[in-house]
Protein backbone atom coordinates (compact mmCIF):
# COMPACT_ATOMS: atom_id res chain seq x y z
CA UNK A 1 0.00 0.00 0.00
CA UNK A 2 1.30 3.51 -0.83
CA UNK A 3 2.25 5.98 1.83
CA UNK A 4 -0.54 8.51 0.22
CA UNK A 5 -3.34 6.87 0.97
CA UNK A 6 -3.38 7.42 4.83
CA UNK A 7 -2.44 10.78 4.22
CA UNK A 8 -5.18 13.65 3.60
CA UNK A 9 -5.03 15.14 0.40
CA UNK A 10 -4.61 18.76 0.20
CA UNK A 11 -6.03 20.73 -2.25
CA UNK A 12 -3.23 22.59 -4.31
CA UNK A 13 -3.08 26.39 -3.70
CA UNK A 14 -4.95 27.02 -7.11
CA UNK A 15 -8.01 25.29 -5.72
CA UNK A 16 -7.56 27.15 -1.99
CA UNK A 17 -10.07 29.93 -0.81
CA UNK A 18 -8.28 32.92 -1.05
CA UNK A 19 -8.12 34.35 2.65
CA UNK A 20 -10.54 37.38 3.38
CA UNK A 21 -7.77 39.68 4.51
CA UNK A 22 -5.47 39.05 1.31
CA UNK A 23 -3.82 42.28 0.08
CA UNK A 24 -4.98 43.89 3.31
CA UNK A 25 -2.51 45.51 6.31
CA UNK A 26 -3.27 43.51 9.44
CA UNK A 27 -5.24 45.86 12.12
CA UNK A 28 -3.49 48.26 14.30
CA UNK A 29 -4.27 48.47 17.80
CA UNK A 30 -6.37 51.29 18.41
CA UNK A 31 -7.56 52.27 21.88
CA UNK A 32 -10.74 53.46 20.68
CA UNK A 33 -11.85 50.32 19.72
CA UNK A 34 -11.15 49.47 22.74
CA UNK A 35 -12.88 52.40 25.00
CA UNK A 36 -16.01 51.76 22.28
CA UNK A 37 -16.30 48.00 23.55
CA UNK A 38 -16.23 48.90 27.38
CA UNK A 39 -18.71 51.52 26.56
CA UNK A 40 -21.09 49.24 24.86
CA UNK A 41 -20.69 46.92 28.09
CA UNK A 42 -21.60 49.73 30.04
CA UNK A 43 -24.14 50.71 28.49
CA UNK A 44 -26.02 46.94 28.66
CA UNK A 45 -24.74 46.67 32.49
CA UNK A 46 -26.29 49.80 33.76
CA UNK A 47 -29.98 48.67 33.10
CA UNK A 48 -30.12 45.77 35.31
CA UNK A 49 -28.02 47.60 37.74
CA UNK A 50 -29.65 50.96 37.64
CA UNK A 51 -32.76 48.28 38.38
CA UNK A 52 -31.22 46.87 41.65
CA UNK A 53 -30.21 49.75 43.16
CA UNK A 54 -33.96 51.38 42.97
CA UNK A 55 -35.33 48.08 43.81
CA UNK A 56 -33.03 48.57 47.22
CA UNK A 57 -34.16 51.89 47.86
CA UNK A 58 -37.94 50.75 47.65
CA UNK A 59 -37.33 48.18 50.03
CA UNK A 60 -35.43 50.24 52.49
CA UNK A 61 -38.44 53.26 52.27
CA UNK A 62 -41.13 50.54 52.76
CA UNK A 63 -39.10 48.89 56.22
CA UNK A 64 -38.76 52.45 57.31
CA UNK A 65 -40.62 52.55 61.10
CA UNK A 66 -39.58 55.88 62.25
CA UNK A 67 -43.12 56.89 60.49
CA UNK A 68 -45.26 55.27 63.23
CA UNK A 69 -46.37 57.76 65.71
CA UNK A 70 -45.26 60.73 63.32
CA UNK A 71 -48.88 62.18 62.99
CA UNK A 72 -50.26 59.88 60.81
CA UNK A 73 -51.62 56.00 60.90
CA UNK A 74 -49.79 53.18 59.78
CA UNK A 75 -49.49 49.61 58.64
CA UNK A 76 -47.04 47.47 58.71
CA UNK A 77 -46.70 44.06 57.69
CA UNK A 78 -44.68 41.47 59.16
CA UNK A 79 -43.07 39.61 55.52
CA UNK A 80 -41.46 36.38 54.83
CA UNK A 81 -40.27 36.22 51.54
CA UNK A 82 -40.74 32.73 51.42
CA UNK A 83 -44.27 32.27 52.47
CA UNK A 84 -46.95 32.24 49.77
CA UNK A 85 -49.91 33.30 52.28
CA UNK A 86 -47.43 36.57 53.10
CA UNK A 87 -47.13 37.30 49.47
CA UNK A 88 -51.27 36.99 49.12
CA UNK A 89 -51.56 39.24 52.08
CA UNK A 90 -49.46 41.62 50.86
CA UNK A 91 -51.40 41.46 47.52
CA UNK A 92 -54.74 42.13 49.36
CA UNK A 93 -53.43 44.82 51.52
CA UNK A 94 -51.72 47.18 48.24
CA UNK A 95 -54.92 46.40 46.59
CA UNK A 96 -57.28 47.38 49.09
CA UNK A 97 -55.08 50.52 49.80
CA UNK A 98 -55.31 51.68 46.59
CA UNK A 99 -59.54 51.50 47.05
CA UNK A 100 -59.32 53.15 50.48
CA UNK A 101 -60.11 56.99 50.43
CA UNK A 102 -57.13 58.17 52.94
CA UNK A 103 -55.24 55.31 53.46
CA UNK A 104 -52.49 54.77 56.20
CA UNK A 105 -48.67 54.50 55.51
CA UNK A 106 -47.65 51.55 54.36
CA UNK A 107 -44.62 49.70 55.60
CA UNK A 108 -43.72 45.94 55.41
CA UNK A 109 -40.30 44.59 57.54
CA UNK A 110 -39.16 40.94 56.64
CA UNK A 111 -38.93 39.29 59.24
CA UNK A 112 -35.92 37.71 58.08
CA UNK A 113 -33.86 40.73 58.80
CA UNK A 114 -32.74 41.97 62.31
CA UNK A 115 -35.19 44.71 62.40
CA UNK A 116 -38.46 42.15 61.37
CA UNK A 117 -37.35 40.07 64.34
CA UNK A 118 -37.31 42.80 66.95
CA UNK A 119 -40.28 44.51 65.21
CA UNK A 120 -42.33 41.19 65.59
CA UNK A 121 -40.79 40.28 69.17
CA UNK A 122 -41.93 43.46 70.26
CA UNK A 123 -45.62 43.05 69.03
CA UNK A 124 -45.80 39.57 69.72
CA UNK A 125 -47.00 38.99 66.05
CA UNK A 126 -45.54 36.21 63.70
CA UNK A 127 -45.44 36.50 59.87
CA UNK A 128 -48.87 36.67 58.22
CA UNK A 129 -49.68 39.73 60.42
CA UNK A 130 -50.65 43.11 59.74
CA UNK A 131 -50.12 45.48 62.84
CA UNK A 132 -52.53 49.06 62.75
CA UNK A 133 -50.76 51.60 64.24
CA UNK A 134 -52.80 55.39 65.32
CA UNK A 135 -51.48 58.18 64.86
CA UNK A 136 -49.94 58.87 68.15
CA UNK A 137 -48.29 55.11 67.51
CA UNK A 138 -50.59 53.52 69.30
CA UNK A 139 -51.30 49.75 68.31
CA UNK A 140 -55.04 49.26 67.38
CA UNK A 141 -55.11 46.44 65.61
CA UNK A 142 -53.61 43.44 64.82
CA UNK A 143 -54.90 41.39 61.71
CA UNK A 144 -53.26 38.09 61.96
CA UNK A 145 -53.56 35.01 58.63
CA UNK A 146 -54.61 36.21 55.36
CA UNK A 147 -57.61 38.45 55.29
CA UNK A 148 -59.76 39.33 52.29
CA UNK A 149 -59.50 42.48 50.54
CA UNK A 150 -62.68 43.99 51.83
CA UNK A 151 -61.49 43.25 55.34
CA UNK A 152 -58.55 45.19 54.80
CA UNK A 153 -59.95 47.74 52.98
CA UNK A 154 -62.17 48.35 56.05
CA UNK A 155 -59.64 48.31 58.95
CA UNK A 156 -57.61 50.36 56.77
CA UNK A 157 -60.55 52.93 56.97
CA UNK A 158 -61.35 52.47 60.29
CA UNK A 159 -57.81 53.64 61.23
CA UNK A 160 -58.04 56.42 59.01
CA UNK A 161 -61.63 57.58 60.37
CA UNK A 162 -60.21 57.41 64.28
CA UNK A 163 -57.66 59.30 63.06
CA UNK A 164 -59.54 62.12 61.66
CA UNK A 165 -62.41 62.06 65.01
CA UNK A 166 -59.33 62.55 67.14
CA UNK A 167 -58.31 65.66 65.27
CA UNK A 168 -61.27 67.21 65.27
CA UNK A 169 -62.21 66.97 69.05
Amino acid sequence: MPKSKHKRHRPTASSRKPPSRVGKAPRRFRPRRIVRGILIALAILAVPVTWLVLEEREARALADLSVIGSGSPVAVQVFDRGCPECRRLRDNAEQALSNTERPPAWRIVDINTTQGRRFAGEQLVDHVTIVLFNRHGERTEVIRGVASVEELETAFSDLGRNARARRVR
